[in-house]
């Protein structure tokens, strides 16, 4: 037995036939050289599955990461600004507009004719971010500042904001305010501020809110909404 040998034939076409003789140890070695392949490609399959899972994960969690980073970024711009509003605050103006103004909430008194649903129009489209609106009473004339976000950070956001005042007749006039003050060239985020006086013949007792819309270069309306003074008045 121990002299046994095996003929291995390999035929071909167009070729002589080429014999081996292969012992049964030879044969062994190479049927379990082939498990051992098989083995290893089986390892090496499960391995990359589970290596393209945890991949995936660690993707997820660099985006998250990544957007609580933007946001704490954001956060912290706005801190850095606060001095910038600070110094821009004066309290005795705030002490004579709040003699004249109530401080409860104003009653929206709607006139014959007007539309409601056009006078509180709402509208946003998640593209712009409105947060910490302010008004306060300057200097004979109104200073209004504003966050502004860009909520889609991939992409770089540009256009100009408008301001209409609605009376508490419930009817609005559109703000001509300085262009460079309202238009916007954002990747994050910016503090809007600027100055108005109010229209001819409006006082700040017949003023019930005032309206911010945000709108693209196209001339995309991407944000509206209509504050009421109690709400913003500083």
């Amino acid at each position: 037995m121990g002299n046994t040998k095996y003929n291995v034939l390999f035929m071909r076409d167009d070729d002589t036939v080429k014999r081996y003789r292969l012992s049964p140890f030879w044969l062994s070695v190479f049927f379990w050289f082939i498990l051992l392949l098989a083995a290893c490609a089986g390892v090496g399959a499960w391995s990359g599955y589970n290596f393209w899972n945890q991949n995936t994960e660690l993707r997820q969690d660099k985006l998250a990461l990544q957007k609580n980073l933007n946001d704490a970024s954001i956060q912290l711009e706005r801190l850095e600004n606060v001095n910038k509003i600070l110094d821009s605050y004066d309290p005795n103006d705030v002490q004579s507009l709040l003699a004249s103004v109530p401080v409860e909430e104003k009653k929206l008194e709607i006139s014959s004719g007007t539309d409601l649903k056009k006078l509180l129009f709402y509208k946003n489209l998640m593209r712009a971010g409105v947060e910490n609106v302010k008004l306060r009473y300057s200097g004979g004339s109104l200073a209004l500042s504003f966050d502004l976000n860009n909520l889609q950070t991939s992409s770089s956001l540009s256009g100009v904001a408008g301001v209409e005042l609605i009376a508490n007749d419930g009817y609005g006039s559109l703000l001509k305010i300085n262009r460079n003050d309202m238009a916007f060239h954002i990747q994050r985020f910016k503090v809007v501020r600027t100055r108005f006086a109010l229209p001819s013949g409006m006082a700040l007792k017949d003023m019930y809110g005032l309206r911010l819309m945000i709108n693209t270069n196209n001339n995309e309306l991407i944000f509206s909404e209509v504050y009421p003074l109690s709400r913003i008045f500083n």
